[in-house]
């Protein structure tokens, strides 16, 4: 039975879960190596994901901030999560982005735009899918978790690759996104002390009974339990003893996870 570890040092990009000593980390494909934008379910998801490739090619310089700085011609980006987000959607779902409130949306604006959008087919812009179904090209975000302490409002970014089953993990999905944070995720492009910004990792998201996202691993497969089911001693006593589906949510970082409720959108237009 191991014991989970509380590491320092969480970044204000977006207050990742308390890291924990690695025993076993399962690694997704680098789909940005490969992806294109025969990978999305939809044009817009394409346009975006050719866009995001455009990005990667030409990024010299990045950094995380919370104002837009775009100098393609120097490649250089300079932004936060939503501001980035909006940037990308802008040139490649414009219809999507119309959809999401504001000049200067912040991550609680994308949440809302998706968690109103249907499931069935698309509205505004958006349809909203099922994590299992996550492909290149779509969004995701969340509402900051209800243990957080940061003063953000969430977390916006796009998925790069599809949803891959984590072994061990039923309802638990790997995914191999792109966003703009200080704090990288697991395989990151970025730096763990650099200036953060444009980059790609690794993520996990876990559903409940009813299918819907109710935590993330930040650092994606790294610190997690070897399974859903394994009993994990916790806190400087290590007298409590639970999992993910038995231990209140405010102790789940001390399993890999922040609790929140997160959801995916296909942009169609």
């Amino acid at each position: 039975m191991r014991t989970v570890i509380v590491a320092v040092g969480l970044a204000a990009a977006c207050l990742g879960p308390p890291r924990a000593r690695a025993e076993e980390a399962t690694a997704i494909p680098l789909a940005e190596e490969t992806m294109s934008r025969v990978d999305a379910a939809t044009p817009a998801g394409g346009k975006l994901i050719e866009l995001l490739g455009a990005v990667r090619t030409d990024l010299r310089t990045t950094k995380y901030q919370a104002r837009t700085v775009v100098r393609p011609r120097d490649g250089h980006y300079a932004w936060d999560c939503s501001g980035m987000a909006a940037w990308v959607l802008q040139r490649s779902a414009p219809r999507a982005r119309r959809a999401v409130a504001g000049t200067r949306p912040v991550a609680r604006d994308f949440f809302h735009a998706i968690a109103r959008a249907p499931t069935e087919r698309a509205r505004k812009g958006w349809r909203r899918i099922p994590v299992r179904e996550v492909q290149a090209g779509d969004t995701f975000a969340w509402l900051r978790s209800p243990v957080s302490t940061s003063k953000i409002t969430g977390h916006v970014g796009f998925a790069v690759g599809p949803a891959h089953q984590v072994p061990g993990w039923p309802g638990a999905y790997a995914i191999r996104i792109v966003d703009a944070t200080r704090l990288p995720h697991q395989d990151d492009t970025r730096e763990m002390n650099g200036d953060g910004g444009f980059g790609f990792g690794t993520m996990v998201f876990v559903t409940g009974d009813d299918g819907e996202v109710m935590a993330y691993a930040w650092f994606g497969t790294e610190y997690l339990p070897r399974s859903r089911t394994q009993r994990v001693r916790i806190g400087e006593r290590r007298d409590i003893v639970g999992t993910i589906d038995t231990l209140p949510s405010e102790l789940w970082p001390w399993l890999g996870f922040m609790p929140a409720r997160v959801v995916f959108g296909r942009p169609s237009a």
